[in-house]
C-alpha cells in the first residue's frame, strides 16, 4: 500500500522501510530546523546541528578576539562528533546482537533528552544543554540517512538544496524524466520543512523558553511510532 501523506510518488511500503519514507524525512527535517533555531535564539547563538555555521561563527568570533563566544561553539562540535561515533558503534555486529534497531534507539534517546531539556529552567547552563542536544541530534542524523534510495541530511539543508536543484536542472535540460522531477520535488519539500522548522523554532523559543522543546518531542514521537509500527509489521 503506498504512502499517501504527501503528493510525491512513493515506493510501496513493502519495498520502502518507514525509516526511508518521505513523511519520516519531512518530520525529521522539520525537527532539525526547529532545534537549530532553538539553540541559536535561546542559547547563545550556537547551532545544535549546523556544524558549518558553528565553525563560521567561531572563526568570526576568533577574528574579533571574542574568545568567550568562540569557545561557545566548541562543546557542540565535540558532542556532534561523539554522537556520530556512538551511532556507528550501535551498528557494530556485536552490538547489533543486542540492539535490534539502532535507529529507533537513537530516536528514543533524542526524545528523552529533549523531553528532559524541556523541563529545565531558562537559566540552565547552555554549556550542558546545547551539547546534549547536539549529541542526540547527531545520533539521529547518522541513523536516518536516506529518503527513498537517495541520501539526504535531516539536520542541515545545503546538500538537500543542491540535490533538489541538480535534479530540477536535469529534468528541465535533458530528457524530462519523472525520476528527476520527483527527486527535485522531494528534496525541495525537505528543504521547505527545514525552513518551516526554523520559523516554528524561533517563534516557540521566544515565547516558551526551554518548554519549546516539547514541539520536537511530539514530532519525533510521531516518527518513532511510524517506524515502530513499520518494524513490527515487517516482523523485525
Amino acid at each position: 500500500m503506498p504512502f499517501v501523506c504527501f503528493p510525491c510518488r512513493m515506493l510501496p511500503t513493502s519495498a520502502l522501510p518507514a525509516d526511508n519514507s518521505l513523511p519520516v524525512a519531512a518530520l525529521l527535517t522539520l525537527s532539525g530546523g526547529f532545534l537549530d533555531a532553538f539553540t541559536f535564539v535561546g542559547h547563545g547563538q550556537v547551532f545544535a546541528n549546523a556544524m558549518t555555521g558553528n565553525i563560521v561563527l567561531m572563526g568570526i568570533a576568533t577574528a574579533a578576539q571574542d574568545w568567550e563566544q568562540a569557545l561557545r561553539h566548541v562543546p557542540p562540535l565535540l558532542a556532534f562528533i561523539a554522537g556520530v561515533f556512538l551511532a556507528n558503534c550501535l551498528r557494530l555486529p556485536r552490538v547489533r546482537e543486542m540492539v535490534v534497531s539502532p535507529a529507533l534507539v537513537c530516536l528514543a534517546l533524542e526524545i528523552v533528552m529533549l523531553g528532559v531539556g524541556s523541563q529545565l529552567p531558562a537559566d540552565f547552563p547552555d554549556a550542558w544543554l546545547v551539547p546534549g542536544i547536539a549529541l542526540v541530534a547527531a545520533m539521529q542524523n547518522s541513523s536516518f540517512t536516506h529518503v527513498g534510495s537517495s541520501p539526504y541530511n535531516s539536520v542541515m539543508t545545503t546538500g538537500n538544496l543542491r540535490r533538489s536543484i541538480e535534479s530540477l536542472f536535469r529534468g528541465l535540460t535533458h530528457k524530462m524524466t519523472r525520476t528527476d522531477l520527483h527527486e527535485a520535488r522531494v528534496f525541495g519539500l525537505v528543504c521547505l520543512c527545514f525552513l518551516l522548522g526554523a520559523v516554528l523554532g524561533g517563534l516557540c523559543t521566544m515565547s516558551m523558553d526551554n518548554q519549546a522543546l516539547l514541539v520536537p518531542v511530539l514530532i519525533l514521537a510521531v516518527v518513532f511510532a511510524i517506524c515502530l509500527y513499520d518494524a513490527r509489521a515487517r516482523g523485525q
